[in-house]
């Protein structure tokens, strides 16, 4: 019983993946025994393939938010991670992940039975690269969560003896991935078409990725004793990078930068160019993307694809943007902020303005509006929440109304997965770690993004204050510092965050102050205009009682947020306030005891 269990475990997510495509995928049987004889014709491998795409894990990602890292002060739905860094509750009884080897099933079982598939062989070998690309991806998120995981290659019977195998050590699963990134990387074909599918560029940009980040993994964890193997990797991801660089299909678009200042907060300046990566519904024509989801027409995945009612809705947003982020970005002369007078007690508005453009693309700075039934409403950041609210992936063109039906077709975005200006940072910083960061590779990568919205080029020696070192402790170079600001502020809110302060082992910097705390709160009541129309919106008061303008909205401290100085300071929120992050424990998730139970072979990653 207990070995029809695991395995019902194991094969379970296929029954999902099939329900959401068409009769082929239906008709796929369980056990290769029967399915020998389906696989026949490239057709039939194109057919099974595009059911994997349906797969969240396999393709799909939330690729728009970093509520798990330090970008975000206050994160307001269940999470594990989350609830785990706030609550110090970390239990291998709550714990979830694990359970869903069923998609990993659902590759295999194609790759399995192949002999006797005859047609084109450049057909056939692309639809294999295309199924050895997504279970790469699956065990990338495998190891990156557990470290040393099962490698399966293969679909397992219910009598298997691999249900009960051992962990396969970290270094052979990751040769593992890269084998079958490489062989996807050599044989699936480069026509991207609207660049909706795989295409062989999109395993470049993979392997650059993860390359890179299993080599810093490797380099900053000396738990993981793979020190010796990190040259190799970063290498790996240069020359992934390079094929991308030089083939001459991508580039950055979008040069120069947007007026957006308002009567009362001049000098606020954005990028159109930038934005445009974000907010608009069809991004096959940018020539910065390399793949993205068409959420308008994926239903399927229904709020999963849905950025924008989580960044910006009035009642709806669920998270706030950090000081931490904020101070991050320099100023329009590429300085860090900390060197702007008076820096650390800014208000609201007075943080917007001489910024790299960037900034205002990113946080929802003062007069950004919203499309309600025909209708234009300012956005009101809500300091309750934190008072930084994300404005990227917010469409903010008055033709893209915003309506709360996740079907209706204004509210979605275009979602970038792979896009070229992350490749450009990872091939800056996998040469910097190399010490190969040269003028001519600053010239190619950073100051590339740079000009894209006007700012100063890379200056490491300008940009490095001890703000940024800080962060980073374990880190001296300046340019490696200034390249860690560089990435934080291009990918904000695009789910890499989490990902670098692991791969960077500075777990600590979650449980720093400026990473808990959103918007400078001079003195109570404080009242102020976040929509820059003149007009005041909020105000915050110690009490009901001591408000002072019967016209705007009053909040005041208690169970929800507090100032750090009682009447003044940084806004916090209550439950945000014990953050903790157990090193090396917190970098790895948990095995669920039900699974240990189960096969006792499993072994806890690091720290559990």
């Amino acid at each position: 019983m207990k070995t029809i269990k695991l395995y019902l475990c194991i094969i379970g997510a296929v029954c999902g993946l099939a329900a959401c495509n068409d009769d082929f995928m239906q008709q796929i049987p369980e056990t290769s025994l029967t399915v020998e004889g389906f696989f026949k014709s490239p057709g039939d491998l194109q057919s099974y393939v595009n059911g994997l795409y349906n797969d969240a894990n396999l393709y799909q990602r939330g690729w728009w938010n970093d509520f798990e890292s330090d970008n975000v002060t206050f994160y307001s739905e269940d999470n594990d991670m989350y609830r785990w860094l706030l609550s110090d509750q970390r239990s291998v009884d709550n714990a979830g992940g694990w359970n869903d080897w069923g998609s990993l099933r659902s590759v295999n079982v194609m790759l399995t039975n192949l002999d006797n598939v005859v047609g084109n062989e450049a057909d056939i070998n692309n639809y294999i690269g295309i199924a050895r690309y997504f279970r790469a991806w699956f065990y990338i998120n495998k190891v990156q969560a557990y470290s040393d995981v099962p490698w399966i290659d293969r679909p397992l019977s219910t009598t298997d003896e691999a249900l009960y195998q051992v962990q396969t050590p970290r270094a052979e699963v990751v040769q593992h991935i890269l084998e079958d990134l490489d062989y996807a990387v050599t044989w699936i074909k480069p026509d991207m078409n609207d660049k909706t599918r795989i295409h062989k560029y999109c395993a470049l940009a993979l392997l650059s990725r993860f390359a890179l980040y299993e080599a810093t993994f490797r380099k900053y964890h000396s738990e993981l004793g793979l020190s010796s193997t990190v040259s190799e990797l970063l290498q790996k991801s240069i020359t992934a990078s390079e094929q991308l660089m030089n083939s001459g299909q991508f580039e950055i678009t979008g040069v120069g930068t947007t007026d957006l200042s308002g009567e009362t907060v001049p000098n606020v300046v954005g990028s159109e160019g930038f934005r445009g990566l974000f907010t608009v519904l069809d991004l096959s024509p940018n020539k910065e993307i390399i793949n993205w989801r068409r959420s308008d027409v994926d239903r399927t995945a229904g709020a999963v694809l849905n950025p924008s009612d989580r960044l910006m809705a009035n009642s709806r947003n669920f998270y706030s943007l950090s000081r931490s982020l904020q101070e991050s970005f320099l100023t329009k002369d590429g300085k860090p902020y900390s060197t702007v007078a008076g820096y650390a007690t800014k208000t609201f508005t007075e943080i917007f303005p001489d910024r790299d453009p960037r900034f205002a693309e990113t946080f929802a700075y003062p007069g950004v509006y919203e499309v309600r039934e025909g209708v234009s409403y300012y956005h009101l950041a809500k300091p309750f929440r934190g008072g930084y609210d994300q404005v990227k992936f917010f469409p903010r063109n008055a033709n893209r109304e915003m309506k709360w039906n996740h079907d209706v077709l204004g509210q979605m975005n275009g979602l970038p997965v792979y896009r070229y200006g992350e490749v450009l940072l990872n091939y800056a910083e996998a040469k910097a770690e190399l010490g190969q960061f040269t003028a001519d590779v600053i010239n190619k990568t950073i100051n590339v993004l740079r000009d894209r919205v006007s700012m100063p080029h890379f200056d490491a020696a300008r940009e490095v204050d001890a703000a940024l070192q800080s962060l980073y402790p374990n880190v001296t170079d300046p340019a490696l510092l200034a390249l860690r600001r560089e990435r934080r502020v291009e990918l904000a809110g695009e789910g890499f965050r989490l990902m670098d302060i692991n791969r960077w082992n500075v777990g600590k910097v979650m449980e720093m102050d400026i990473s808990k705390q959103g918007m400078y709160v001079p003195s109570l009541p404080y009242v102020y205009d976040v929509t820059n129309d003149g007009v005041p919106d909020y105000g915050i008061a110690a009490s009901e009682s001591a408000k002072t303008d019967a016209a705007v909205t009053w909040v005041y401290p208690g169970e929800i947020f507090y100032l750090e100085n009682g009447t003044s300071g940084y806004i916090h929120n209550v439950d945000d306030q014990n953050r903790h992050f157990d090193e090396p424990k917190d970098y790895y998730r948990p095995i669920p005891r039900q699974q240990i139970v189960l096969n006792p072979q499993l072994k806890q990653p690091h720290g559990w």
